[in-house]
């Protein structure tokens, strides 16, 4: 296995582990038009990061996602893209109108949840891996190398957000790796959101 930076060319894949990975989840509800179009901002726009984890036959088996500064990379991105955006999400809309459409208003003020105490530091927003590779260390590889990205960058802090209830492995997947719980927060909706943060 290898891990090397997402081109535009790995797209549609890395959409499809994305759809295995995150079955039910909000942002699959919104479709592959609107998971390529985040995916694709990820890998070309300013301060974006994505990184695939390619197996012996250079099939995509898992991804990671972020951005070196999400005060930054949102506001921006919502400013050159919220229109394909806004299309790339019919679909969703469609079959969840109430759902999405308060989930989009969300997004217009997102800027990643950053830790107020923290000034300088990155953003990882997601880590997918193929249901069929669990347990082969993907998502612990995939880890590695985004945090070697972000040292590489001169960021010496990295965050991420995750679910407070029902989610012990991926919880225990992070503590394990170093990261510590530096926050709690209430999203909108009502979900209940911890923050974990790891210096370098």
């Amino acid at each position: 296995m290898m891990i090397r930076k997402a081109t535009r060319d790995d797209l549609q894949q890395i959409v499809d582990v994305h759809l295995a990975a995150f079955e039910g989840f909000f942002l699959t509800m919104l479709g592959k038009p609107f998971l390529r179009k985040m995916y694709q901002a990820f890998s070309s726009e300013q301060y974006g990061v994505m990184q695939v984890a390619i197996d012996d036959e250079q099939r995509i088996v898992g991804f990671a996602a972020g951005t070196l500064a999400p005060d930054l990379y949102f506001p921006a991105l919502r400013k050159k893209m919220w229109f394909a955006f806004l299309i790339a999400a019919i679909p969703g809309i469609i079959k969840h109108p109430i759902k999405v459409l308060r989930k989009l208003y969300y997004a217009m003020f997102y800027k990643g949840d950053k830790p107020a105490t923290l000034q300088q530091t990155a953003l990882l927003s997601s880590i997918a891996v193929l249901p069929t590779m669990a347990g082969k260390s993907v998502g612990k590889a995939l880890l590695a190398d985004f945090e070697q990205q972000i040292v590489l960058a001169g960021v010496n802090c990295l965050y991420l957000t995750t679910d407070k209830h029902g989610n012990d492995a991926v919880v225990g997947f992070y503590t394990k790796a170093g990261y510590q719980i530096e926050s709690e927060f209430t999203q909108p909706d009502g979900r209940q959101m911890l923050r974990l943060t790891k210096s370098f």
